[in-house]
């Protein structure tokens, strides 16, 4: 079976792009003189309201016809305005500069997965890998690139590959819609507490997670260290995620996805325990790189899950434990950050804490899975 790449370029390039507000985020809090609770509140706000529109958009990605060109679009809107973000005058231009952007990545992801899943479902691996790793080279890239080349030279980059990918999707063969005007979207019992069941799981995973992201270079610059050592935590963190994503597949199909959960939530939380107490380069680089790896050991696995519980809506399926619970894990955040957004270091116990009681209910949900099943045989 052929494994098509256009979608996971174009992933790629665009989560590349998106990559880089959270490690300017230092760079931000100096030149616009915010603090650092007004810029976590600027960035979960920015990813908790495009994000929350994923949904939507998973449900109408069906019915788009040209549905590769609609992908480059997305992407070409995605870079663009990112490309611009140096020359915004204050913060609100700024905002709409980054919303717009973000607005164009949520809805390249339903659509994006769902070409990838209909043309070839081994491509589905590579589909997520291709996001994270453009995940992990965009915060190194983009924190090197703004401190010896400058933020307004962007578009120097940017065009090539705007170029490139107009190219590559001339020699596509557009996809057509797998549903016609008239197909309802059906959703019976089980597959909604599959669902849920999929959605819960991703959403306190992206809670954990972004909290993780987001203060990384926050805490990497308190503690003395330089804005490009904060974007290199974020980018060798996600680049491990692009191999634990991999392996987290593998040990999906080969021992059950709840397996997975658990010890992805069990090995993020116990490394957030050692990451609050980091205080050298080398324990906070290894603990960050064990948060981002476990965390990322469910990213493709969830996702195969969910398009196999609505197979025939899998852009529906795909925004549900994508987008929809990318943004409702966002949203918690705010509940975190307005209480202890001051105290870092008890924020990032806290939130260790959180992963640990998620692995603990995994624990108990998959015995009784496991239980269910074996009264049955």
């Amino acid at each position: 079976m052929k494994i098509h790449l256009f979608a996971p370029i174009n992933h790629f390039v665009s989560d590349f792009y998106v990559s880089f507000l959270t490690p300017l985020a230092p760079y931000f809090m100096q030149k616009y003189q915010v603090n650092a609770k007004q810029i976590a509140l600027f960035i979960t706000a920015i990813s908790f309201i495009s994000s929350i529109f994923q949904i939507l958009f998973g449900a109408v990605a069906d019915r788009i016809e040209k549905r590769f060109r609609f992908i480059y679009i997305l992407t070409a809107i995605t870079v663009l305005f990112i490309t611009v973000i140096e020359f915004a005058p204050n913060v609100a231009v700024l905002f709409l500069f980054f919303i717009i952007a973000f607005f164009a990545n949520s809805a390249f992801h339903p659509s994006g997965a769902s070409v990838t899943h209909s043309l070839s479902r081994r491509s589905m691996p590579f589909f997520v890998a291709a996001g994270t790793l453009g995940t992990a080279l965009g915060p190194i890239f983009v924190t090197v690139f703004s401190s010896k080349i400058g933020l307004e030279f962007l578009w120097l980059v940017s065009l090539p590959i705007l170029v490139l990918l107009a190219f590559m999707v001339r020699s596509e063969p557009s996809p057509v819609s797998a549903h016609n005007q008239t197909d309802v979207l059906k959703i019976n019992s089980q597959q909604k507490r599959l669902l849920f069941g999929l959605w819960t799981l991703v959403t306190m995973r992206t809670l954990v997670m972004s909290i993780a992201h987001l203060y990384a270079p926050i805490i990497s610059a308190q503690r003395g260290f330089s804005i490009v050592f904060g974007g290199a935590l974020l980018s060798v963190g996600v680049a491990v995620g692009v191999f634990t994503t991999m392996l987290g597949a593998w040990l999906s199909n080969r021992f059950g996805n709840f397996l997975s959960n658990f010890v992805s939530f069990l090995g993020m939380g116990s490394a957030f325990l050692i990451f609050a107490n980091a205080s050298s380069m080398l324990v906070m680089l290894l603990s960050y790189v064990l948060i981002d790896g476990f965390g990322y050991l469910t990213m493709s696995s969830n996702l195969s899950q969910a398009q196999l519980t609505l197979p025939n809506h899998t852009s529906f399926a795909s925004s549900v434990v994508m987008g929809f619970a990318w943004a409702c894990g966002t949203g918690l955040r705010v509940f975190v950050i307005i209480p202890f957004g001051d105290s870092i270091r008890t924020l990032i116990y806290f939130t260790g804490l959180i992963s640990l009681a998620t692995a603990f209910v995994v624990f108990l949900k998959g015995r009784k899975l496991c239980f269910s099943q074996h009264k049955r045989i």
